[in-house]
């Protein structure tokens, strides 16, 4: 019996040697190779390609998986099952541009069950790069939020013209008078640009707190109703809440007196270290 090699760095279409590849079935049916130290799997100009993963699929091929990349494959439409999803603890990198046809990051769930209720969480992705993906309304279930990105430090999206919300989820979920606190403790780098029909961060209610970050850039964000601001501790905060009467505007304005905001919608450049507050 003929021992398959081991394979740690995947490039398609250039291992595959053309651009036909169209399904699952042909983008992993690689018999003379173990995909089990698969760590790094870019996936280039697969322009019939409308799914990765789907179908029986053997979850240990990708245990090992560290970086992702997937670009000009224009009739994408998700990039993880949730099977796959669940299963790349090892993932730290993933990057994502010109999939004209994205709509999802992570297939939504079509057939609730108990099986499917497990969470979803990336223990060890750092960093996230969006770009061009034009048909993109969300990044990630808002339940992701809660504790399943623990050590994600960088995130840049640019151009992704229809993304409403980064993290997306049910508003009735929350009470009127209860804000849900949410930490990304390790993101230090984010980046938002040219994202035209952006609407909020996150659903109504939640706050979110980024103890670590260092740098902020948004730019080109008109529409978005999240309000970032600065406390006393140099800590950001991005809260996204329903419209209120200037009353309550300015009672809120009053007992956070510590908190410095910027105008909601507006461009901003802020560096942790230099104490730079301004808008671009």
């Amino acid at each position: 019996m003929t021992e398959k090699k081991q394979i740690s760095n995947v490039t398609v279409p250039e291992w595959r040697g053309g651009t036909s590849i169209s399904n699952f079935e042909e983008l992993f049916e690689y018999p003379r190779y173990n995909l089990s130290s698969l760590e790094i799997l870019t996936l280039s100009e697969l322009t019939e390609l409308r799914v990765i993963w789907s179908g029986p699929i053997h979850v240990e091929h990708f245990q090992n998986l560290t970086q992702l990349t997937v670009s000009f494959c224009r009739r994408l439409r998700y990039i993880f099952s949730l099977t796959i999803a669940r299963n790349l603890l090892q993932l730290c990198k993933l990057h994502i541009d010109y999939c004209k046809e994205l709509e999802q990051i992570i297939e939504k769930d079509q057939t609730p069950s108990q099986h499917h209720l497990q969470p979803i969480c990336f223990p060890n992705l750092s960093w996230i790069q969006i770009s061009d993906c034009e048909n993109l309304k969300s990044l990630f279930p808002i339940t992701l939020a809660h504790g399943g990105l623990p050590n994600l430090h960088h995130l840049y999206l640019t151009g992704v013209s229809k993304l409403e919300q980064l993290f997306e989820g049910d508003e009735s979920n929350v009470s009127k008078d209860e804000e849900k606190v949410m930490h990304l403790p390790r993101l230090t780098y984010l980046q938002l640009r040219h994202l035209p029909n952006l609407v909020s961060f996150s659903p109504v209610g939640y706050h979110f707190v980024f103890p670590f970050l260092t740098d902020l850039h948004i730019k080109g964000c008109p529409n978005i109703t999240t309000r970032f601001s600065v406390d006393s501790e140099k800590v950001l905060h991005a809260k996204t809440q329903a419209s209120q009467p200037v009353d309550e505007i300015i009672v809120e304005e009053s007992a956070t007196a510590q908190e410095t905001a910027w105008p909601i919608g507006s461009d901003i450049k802020w560096w942790k270290t230099t104490d730079i507050l301004n808008e671009d």
